[in-house]
């Protein structure tokens, strides 16, 4: 059972408090964040101590900055908007971080009354995020200060999905079912709730009045973001969030192949029809042999994981997260490992599909799924803790970028797959990189945090993870 064991001196000697007892954390009721200000936040404490931004110099001559965020955790994508970029604390955190965009510098701090900020999104000056332990949280973007909170449950895997009124987030219910919310953005009122088969994979996507989501069993869901009506779904082996292009759902699916006595695990890229989620092709396009799928690999930071779930209160694995469909089907089976994972997700432009699988990067034509360009790189190996050598990439004025594992950020053009530009930091990276005038914004496995200027103001466009606030660039 996850605990948490409050130890404040303070609180002791001002209130006069003997004993706080060990308090399940699952049962325990929504925390009012005390402090509004946002101004006194950042005058108090270490966390906004540590943020001191360190000016950036490569030895190819490219600038830009990095800042440790202070715990050294696992941190998510940012999310940009005005100048800004938002940030949680990481994995484990009670942090959550605004920074100017251009210098790295603090803007404001917020504290959370729960645990593991995820990925944010921001839209129309709201900055939504919500924490993995429970709380999901609206901010003003330019302030910080808090506009509405709520408890949803125990633990949050995914990250939430907004359009210009509504919220969309998955929650593990008192009913042993998970769900799938809409709540108003600016108040934070039930709009529709449904039952769905698990946590998400990413965060729900958001598309011409529909949201989907891939669940960790590999369901695909379909529903009106109206009145949440269940338009269709299809039990696959989905590995990734749906991409939508062309009245066309884009996802990796896993199979498993027999040979001889073993059971291997292969990956490919296949398109769902948006009318009825019936799949495209028989065969799987690009398909290969996927052992990252397979739960215990060799190369699996399974002490790590380990160790970050401990580090929040999960000795085991959580009942409430159902981590028994991501270990079959994605090969996870932890709540940090779920929490970073994010599978060969596609960026499809132009008539191209582009997703990093294994380690190979490249480019699909959507329409046969005849390879356009494929670049593999036999000398990553290292991968982050979500489980694989690439991030999903971004995209950016005809180029894609990427992080991988062993802690390298590239910069590809879009037509051929050529290598513009490369450089190391100093761990490695997990989440899918964000790109604004200029700057690419990496979050490390480390906590490091950068902006490097990429030398073309025109890289612009690409947010927040998924691109923008619906996930759907």
């Amino acid at each position: 059972m996850k605990i948490r064991i409050i130890i404040i001196g303070l609180l002791l000697l001002c209130f006069g408090i003997s004993q706080i007892e060990d308090v399940p954390k699952s049962k325990q009721a929504p925390q009012e964040e005390k402090i509004s200000d946002a101004e006194e936040l950042m005058r108090s404490g270490p966390e906004t101590k540590g943020i001191q931004p360190q000016p950036l110099k490569f030895k190819t001559g490219r600038t830009g900055w990095k800042v440790q965020i202070p715990g050294n955790r696992p941190l998510a994508t940012v999310a940009y908007e005005d100048g800004l970029i938002f940030v949680g604390g990481g994995y484990g955190s009670y942090e959550f971080y605004a920074l100017e965009a251009k210098t790295g510098k603090l803007a404001w701090m917020f504290k959370t009354g729960d645990d593991g900020p995820t990925a944010a999104v921001v839209r129309k000056g709201y900055v939504v995020f919500n924490t993995e332990s429970c709380i999901i949280y609206v901010l003003r973007a330019k302030t910080g200060e808090k506009v509405w909170e709520k408890w949803l449950g125990d633990p949050l895997m995914s990250q939430p999905a907004i359009d210009d009124k509504y919220v969309y987030m998955a929650y593990p219910g008192n009913d042993g079912s998970h769900h799938l919310a809409c709540m108003t953005l600016e108040k934070g009122e039930e709009v529709w709730d449904v039952s769905i088969a698990g946590d998400l994979i990413s965060a729900p996507v958001i598309n011409d009045g529909s949201v989907y989501i891939t669940c960790f069993d590999g369901t695909v869901y379909r529903h009106n973001t109206k009145d949440g009506k269940l338009v269709w779904s299809q039990k696959k082996q989905a590995t990734c969030a749906p991409t939508i292009y062309d009245n066309r759902i884009f996802v990796s699916l896993r199979q498993e192949l027999k040979d001889g006595d073993k059971i291997k695990q292969y990956e490919g890229m296949a398109t769902l029809d948006d009318k009825d989620g019936e799949q495209q092709q028989k065969e799987l396009w690009s398909k290969r042999e996927a052992p990252y799928l397979a739960y215990g690999r060799p190369t699996a930071k399974t002490s790590t994981l380990s160790e970050l779930d401990a580090s929040v209160g999960f000795g085991s694995p959580p009942a409430a997260a159902k981590l028994d469909q991501a270990k079959s089907n994605v090969g996870q089976y932890s709540v940090a490992g779920c929490w970073a994972y994010q599978g060969s997700r596609p960026v499809i432009k132009n008539g191209y599909s582009y997703n990093a699988m294994g380690n190979e990067i490249q480019a699909l034509d959507v329409t046969s799924g005849k390879q356009k360009w494929s670049k593999k790189y036999d000398d990553l190996s290292e991968e982050g803790i979500g489980g694989r050598v690439f991030s999903p990439p971004s995209y950016a004025n005809k180029k894609l970028f990427l992080g991988s594992g062993s802690g390298d950020v590239f910069c590809l053009r879009e037509k051929d797959g050529k290598v513009l530009w490369k450089e190391k930091v100093d761990a490695s990276i997990s989440f899918q990189p964000a790109v604004a005038h200029g700057m690419v914004f990496i979050s490390c496995d480390n906590g490091m945090l950068y902006g490097i200027n990429s030398g073309d103001a025109q890289d612009d466009g690409w947010y927040m993870w998924g691109g923008n606030s619906e996930h759907n660039k």
